[in-house]
């Protein structure tokens, strides 16, 4: 299926699919959780690849502007394997990487999506150098400090912590952080390396997203097909959407030292 015939998760949105359901809850779990502590900006990641980290940021994006009528907005941060552009069938660039570059402004960067007013995204842009090489710290806490005013929440989708050190990095900027784990595939080593790297950022951890989705993540995107050593992903051929995720693709956990044994 060409790019452009590819249908979003904006354009399939089922308010009553079990994966929205899920998402409601999960949203519904922070808000009580963090509303005193005025958390506002969520990053996700999870310990490698193909956790349906994307999916997720991307969908409980949605289901916060579309359900809940918060001013969000997704920030594509993993700028080695980026997604959320394709997710929400939008143009890649300009998006993270030129603001980080200072070809754009960060508001110009920002982008709504179609059919949702109450949501934006900020894609990652496109490369000319490696992410190692273009990420800068102090420009993107001052991104996310001219963005903040602008939004009820912001969710940050970035790259798995344990292959690359930005995610770690973005952390340190962030109000909350959410892990992804995929049950029964996630190899304990890299959860233990991961809890590993997380140390500094430990108290930030709100909780542990426990995808079980076992037939693979929602219509065109199958994460297993992708490794992180390329900058821009491989895509595989399209398909007609599941009729939804398994009921159990969010999961509130507690801690990584409860939730990630």
């Amino acid at each position: 299926m060409a790019e452009n015939q590819r249908r979003s998760l904006i354009q399939d949105f089922n308010l009553d699919a079990p994966y929205v359901t899920e998402s409601r809850r999960l949203l519904q779990s922070l808000a009580r959780r963090d509303t005193a502590e005025g958390s506002r900006v969520y990053l996700l990641t999870s310990a490698g690849r193909g956790e349906g980290k994307s999916t997720i940021t991307s969908m409980l994006g949605v289901v916060a502007a579309r359900v809940f009528h918060k001013r969000t907005l997704v920030l594509d941060g993993d700028m080695r394997r980026p997604t959320v552009h394709t997710l929400m069938s939008m143009r890649q660039t300009p998006g993270l990487r030129e603001v980080l570059r200072g070809d754009v402004l960060a508001e110009r960067a920002v982008r709504q999506v179609p059919l949702l007013p109450t949501l934006s995204v900020m894609t990652s842009g496109v490369a000319r150098h490696s992410a190692h090489e273009m990420y800068d710290n102090d420009r993107f806490r001052d991104v996310l400090e001219i963005l903040k005013p602008a939004f009820d929440l912001i969710l940050i989708d970035a790259a798995p912590v344990v292959p690359v050190v930005e995610p770690l990095l973005m952390a340190e900027h962030a109000d909350s952080v959410l892990l992804v784990v995929m049950a029964g595939r996630t190899p304990v080593n890299l959860l233990r390396r991961m809890r590993e790297i997380i140390e500094p950022v430990a108290p930030k951890v709100s909780g542990i997203i426990l995808n079980n989705a076992t037939e693979g993540l929602p219509y065109y995107y199958d994460y297993k097909y992708y490794g992180y050593a390329a900058e821009t992903p491989k895509r595989k051929g399209g398909g007609s959407p599941p009729d939804g995720l398994s009921a159990a693709l969010l999961r509130f956990g507690s801690t990584p030292g409860t939730g990630a044994r």
